[in-house]
């Protein structure tokens, strides 16, 4: 007789943290998330939606394999800088000779070191306390796949700043402050920061900014900062040799350091 290898198999995602029924749930195909959280009675009263993790395994797969083609292309481009620096020849557009190059190497290198030790999260960005407000199958909804991981904390209290600050560090939300408060209050910024394109990540991993390519001005403290807010400051690579992928590196290594400090402040 002709087995059927799927025969039996059925696809499972997991909600974590404060939900009313928390555990392993079986869904049928074209399920979505609205509907198995109400099978699972909801978010509970301490629930912090704002903040919800959502990760699927195949996002997951693919951003690490554009990490790891991005540490390659990096670690082939500071190699051919070495190669010039050890040959004598300035490094293209530094204009600071010997010392520019030196320390174009060394940053890049740190770079490379952290790109190298990132793990992607897989994370998919969503609008939790939206998407409870709508009906199943709303735009808002996500249409489940197995392995879908919902991972919602308590509130939070704090708001994280990370970068070219002093102090990378975790603060007690007080309303009256301000994106340049914050960052203040953690020793203020380093000399390589760039002051021209701090941003902010919401709790749900949107980015808010002031323009296109979702940067504050400089001295913009117009959006208001919230309870589980990471305020990001930004190196300022336009100070070193170029390197094709140095700013996007950059952004990439604070925004992986986000979604994974979140889901390990869950505990899970």
């Amino acid at each position: 007789m002709k087995q059927i290898s799927l025969w039996g198999q059925r696809d499972q995602v997991t909600l974590l943290g404060q939900v009313r029924f928390p555990g392993v749930y079986t869904i049928r195909e074209g399920e979505t998330l609205k509907s198995v959280l109400l099978r699972a009675g909801g978010l509970t009263q301490y629930a912090f939606a704002e903040g919800s993790v959502f990760t699927r395994i195949d996002l997951k797969e693919r951003e690490q394999e554009q990490l790891n083609m991005l540490a390659q292309r990096t670690q082939s481009d500071i190699t051919a800088m070495a190669l010039e620096a050890t040959a004598g020849g300035a490094i293209a557009g530094g204009g600071g000779g010997g010392a520019a190059g030196a320390n174009a190497l060394e940053v890049g290198q740190g770079l490379l070191a952290q790109l190298k030790a990132a793990r992607a999260v897989g994370r998919l960005v969503i609008d939790l306390s939206r998407l409870l407000k709508e009906p199943v199958g709303s735009q808002d909804d996500v249409v489940l796949r197995r392995g879908d991981q919902l991972i919602v904390p308590s509130y939070e209290q704090e708001v994280t700043v990370i970068g070219e600050v002093q102090s990378n560090t975790s603060l007690l939300y007080r309303s009256n402050l301000t994106r340049d408060d914050y960052i203040n209050l953690s020793g203020g910024m380093t000399q390589h920061a760039d002051a021209r394109k701090i941003y902010v990540v919401r709790a749900n991993g949107s980015v808010v900014g002031g323009g296109a390519v979702h940067f504050f001005r400089v001295g913009s403290s117009s959006v208001a900062i919230r309870p589980g807010d990471t305020i990001v400051v930004p190196m300022n690579t336009e100070q070193l040799p170029p390197l094709p992928e140095w700013q996007a590196i950059t952004g990439i290594i604070y925004n992986l350091a986000i979604g994974a400090a979140a889901v390990k402040a869950l505990g899970f």
